[in-house]
């Protein structure tokens, strides 16, 4: 079927679950939301995520899938999504959603697979919106994210009540869903004490409320100079504190995802995931990875422990890159 763009009304994104995995299909709505200005545009996303687009004008609706729902939840939910009787819909999940609801467009059930592999997650999502709607190229211009004023009001007064006047800082992540893609605490804490005494930055701690007590314990060593907003910013408002930080020191986590959609410098400590499927992707994103010797992650059925992330070193992550006139030049090839 031909695609015809004026026939383009109303759009849907079946996003996925948690928050990494959706950020990573935010450049996918970047595209639709770039061509289609004028298209009412709805998303569809888990729980963890429904606060990411808080705030936006161009989303329409945010509906939230629960995965784990009843059947007599989803039911009468799947049939509300096809009474808005969409142009266009985009599964980034692929599930039979599109075929239930009928719209005029919508993704395949399946896609070719890839015969090269490792194609990094972020240029999936753009080659599944490419089997429905042929785009030219992506938007340079982010459209799926807003903050709106008074997120960053919030965010401006937690830091100016924390330091009293508007200093550079890195943002360190230190949390991550599995505990085998944490980088060690004293390893975070000795990185963050060497940009505080060598570039004389400040360090707001990131992260949700899982990682507050963890962030606490490094804020009573680097004392003042470090501000723990773990679990005290909803996601548009982190979003905020990312964006506007000299570098981001993160593991494989959300945050390392959002500091790459918005195109901030990224150090990411890397170890049991694959790097190239998951790994930052902005245009100065850069990693460490030292899971060659890891038997774990040699071997998966490996009943051994994972080492890979306490073999990165402090002097290491130091060595990766320094701080020039307030800009990070990184030292990987």
């Amino acid at each position: 079927m031909r695609f015809d763009r004026s026939k383009i009304n109303k759009i849907l994104v079946i996003s996925l679950s948690n928050i990494g995995d959706v950020i990573l299909t935010l450049p996918v709505m970047d595209i639709l939301l770039k061509d289609f200005p004028r298209a009412k545009f709805s998303v569809v996303v888990g729980p963890k995520a429904r606060t990411l687009f808080k705030g936006n004008p161009l989303i329409s609706c945010v509906h939230v899938f629960d995965k784990s729902q009843s059947l007599g939840k989803t039911i009468p939910w799947v049939a509300g999504l096809a009474a808005e009787h969409f142009d266009l819909v985009v599964d980034l999940r692929n599930t039979a959603i599109p075929f239930l609801i009928f719209p005029r467009y919508r993704t395949p059930s399946t896609v070719k697979a890839d015969k090269n592999g490792g194609v990094h997650m972020k240029y999936k999502h753009l080659q599944r919106l490419r089997c429905v709607y042929p785009y030219d190229v992506e938007s340079w211009k982010r459209y799926a994210l807003a903050v709106p004023a008074e997120d960053e009001a919030r965010v401006r007064g937690l830091l100016r009540a924390a330091w009293g006047a508007d200093y550079a800082y890195i943002v360190a992540a230190p949390g991550a869903a599995n505990e085998a893609k944490r980088w060690t605490s004293p390893g975070f804490i000795e990185v963050c004490h060497q940009m505080i005494k060598r570039y004389q930055l400040k360090v707001v701690l990131a992260g949700d409320a899982a990682d507050h007590q963890d962030a606490e314990g490094m804020v009573k060593v680097l004392r003042t100079d470090a501000l723990n907003l773990c679990g005290r910013t909803t996601l548009v408002q982190l979003a905020a504190v990312v964006e506007k930080a000299v570098l981001a020191l993160v593991n494989d986590s959300a945050p390392m995802h959002l500091a790459s959609y918005l195109d901030v410098p990224v150090l990411a400590l890397f170890g049991p995931s694959d790097v190239h499927k998951y790994g930052p992707w902005g245009m100065q994103g850069h990693y460490l990875q030292k899971n060659k010797d890891c038997p774990a992650c040699q071997n998966p059925k490996n009943s051994a422990r994972h080492h890979c992330m306490a073999a990165i070193t402090a002097q290491e992550v130091l060595n990766a890159f320094q701080v020039l006139q307030g800009h990070v030049v990184f030292n990987i090839p």
